[in-house]
Order: structure tokens, then sequence, then C-alpha cells
């Protein structure tokens, strides 16, 4: 279990350990944090919170106050987690797409999705990882198997403009929490504040990707994003023929 602190450390390998970026292209004075009234968790899986460049999930932490990150992949016996689902001042959902998931416009039974939480606190559970990982860690994690799912009333496109989802619907950590903000704003569900924040560094993320990758591109060095999909094509196209 980590709990990542909000306060930027300067590391013997010249890392920020608040955003996790170099020094010289630290993020975190663009990170504007706000309190949104729901305790958000975020499941990192490690190669999210040790290997991935980008991290949205980190960058969505940065900007939700009283959010925080555990970092695992079985998170069944997790002790830091299950209190947080056993606490009974809180509701616990996990954002998820499911057929069966709830909305901000659902009725469960007579009540809305406000009415249920009443007095208590919106607990949210985002796992952080790719898809493949994500359903590795909801396989594997018993406690949360067991919760049930929140997702978006209305369909949205993802803004990675460097990175390929696996499908238009996908979206990153911090979009998906950007949406999910708004969507319970307008059930009056979470505190009236602006969520552009975690849109604002998200863009920002991605406008630097995006330059990086030009400068890279530039220099005779092929553009990784580029290569990592032409990988995955020529594996798709091995195993079709294999099959």
């Amino acid at each position: 279990m980590t709990h990542i602190e909000n306060t930027c450390i300067k590391y013997e390998f010249s890392r920020c350990m608040k955003c996790f970026r170099p020094i010289k292209i630290c993020y975190c004075k663009y990170i504007e944090s706000f309190e949104t009234g729901i305790k958000f968790i975020f499941l990192m899986h490690p190669k999210e919170a040790f290997k991935q460049r980008t991290g949205t999930g980190r960058l969505a932490h940065l900007t939700l106050k009283q959010s925080e990150i555990i970092i695992g992949i079985d998170f069944s016996l997790n002790k830091k987690l299950n209190e947080l689902l056993e606490n009974p001042n809180y509701v616990p959902l996990l954002l998820y797409p499911d057929e069966n998931a709830w909305s901000v416009q659902t009725k469960i039974g007579k009540k809305s999705l406000k009415e249920i939480i009443g007095e208590k606190t919106l607990l949210v559970i985002v796992i952080d990882a790719t898809w493949f990982f994500a359903k590795k860690i909801l396989r594997l994690s018993k406690n949360i198997q067991k919760l049930q799912k929140i997702s978006f009333n209305a369909e949205y496109k993802s803004q990675y403009q460097f990175k390929t989802q696996p499908a238009e619907e996908c979206l990153s950590t911090i979009e998906s929490c950007y949406y999910l903000i708004n969507e319970l704003k307008t059930a009056n569900i979470c505190n009236n504040v602006s969520a552009e924040p975690l849109m604002n560094i998200f863009k920002r993320m991605v406008s630097f990707q995006i330059e990086s990758e030009k400068e890279r591109e530039s220099s005779g060095i092929q553009n990784r994003y580029k290569a990592s999909r032409s990988l995955k094509t020529r594996k798709t196209a091995q195993e079709n023929n294999v099959k």
C-alpha cells in the first residue's frame, strides 16, 4: 500500500516524486487541486506507478483533493482499501463500464443515486491500468468484484491525441474522472466546482508529449508510440496467421 503525499520531493535521480516527472519538466506548478466532496481511490498497477511516462492517474490524484493511490495487483487483502470499503460513512462504487452500471440518472427502486448516497460520502474506486491489466486486477481482487459499478450517462471520446486507445470510447483515467465529476454535478451529488483543472493538466501533458515526439522524430529517433502500434499490428497479424 502506498499513499502518494502532495509534496514535491527532489530525488537522487532528479525526479519529482509528486508528479513523477524529471525535475526540469515537472508538472507541479500547473496542477490546480480542488475539492469535489467525493473520495477517489486509485488502484494503480505497478507498471502505471513506476514505468508509465504519461501517468494520468497520478495527475488525477494530485488534482483531486482527499484522493489516494494504492499500488498493487490483487487488492483482496489490502488493509487500507478494505477499511474504506467497510466504513459505513462511505458509499463505494467502482468506476467501470458494465451494462448494469449505475449512472447519475439511474433509479434504484424508487430512489435516485443522490437519495441512496444521502448524507454519506461517495467513494469512487478507479482502476488505473491498461485495459488488459485492469481486467486482471478486477479478476483477482475479490473485494472489488462485488462492488456496484458506476459509469457515464453520455458517451465520450478520448482526447489522447498521441496515444491510441483500444477503442474510441476508452478514456484515460484523468478523462474518466473529469466526465464523471461533471455528470455527478448535474445531479448535485458533488461540490459545484469546476473540473477543468483535470482537463487542463491533461491537455498540457498531451501537448508536451506531442512536442517531445516531434523533437525526437526531427532528430531521427523513431516515434515510440508509432513503433508500439506497429509492433501490435504485426503481433496481431502473426496470431491470425497461426489461427
